[in-house]
């Protein structure tokens, strides 16, 4: 997958929660059906677009975060480093896996333990809009900015820090609405 097809804005697609549901059957086989494993991000909530990554959220006790990793990394998930301060709350997982409309498609795991601000962020943001429309469509119209402004660079990091920084005071708006 070229670079510049990642910041892209694509259409919400019904077939996100079918995707996210046959990941989640593929992870609890490895992990166990045990675990606390969510559907977040775009593709979580209906009618909104974005790059079309299907995010995932499992928290467990992190104590069996190094167990977990390594099955993660078994089923074809690329650990990425962040900062300190974001490693204290999540770690992160890429995926590449085969995909019928994409041919392969991204999927990302944040791994978090489920006492985790960062998880109730996730959480609560994808709620949020899961019930309100207008906040939806003021999301949809910076996502789609944040693309095309993303577009505008060459390198991962520039396009990554354009596209996240664009959204976030959007998202800290709405985290501190049902953050109180």
């Amino acid at each position: 997958m070229n670079l510049k097809d990642k910041y892209v804005f694509r259409p919400y697609n019904p077939l996100f929660p079918i995707l996210f549901e046959s990941e989640k059957v593929r992870l609890q086989k490895t992990l166990g059906e045990n675990i606390q494993i969510d559907h977040i991000g775009s593709t979580a909530v209906p009618g909104l677009g974005g790059k079309g990554v299907i995010d995932i959220s499992i928290a467990i006790s992190k104590d069996k975060w190094p167990e977990t990793s390594n099955e993660l990394k078994e089923l074809g998930y690329e650990y990425k480093k962040k900062d300190e301060e974001t490693e204290n709350q999540r770690l992160f997982f890429m995926a590449y896996l085969p995909d019928k409309e994409l041919e392969t498609r991204i999927y990302h795991i944040h791994l978090t333990y489920p006492e985790s601000q960062e998880l109730r962020n996730e959480i609560g943001f994808r709620n949020y809009l899961q019930t309100h429309q207008d906040a939806v469509n003021e999301y949809a119209d910076i996502k789609i900015k944040a693309a095309e402004e993303a577009q505008k660079f060459n390198t991962k990091d520039e396009m990554r820090d354009t596209y996240a920084k664009i959204k976030q005071d959007f998202i800290q708006k709405i985290i501190e609405k049902f953050d109180n």
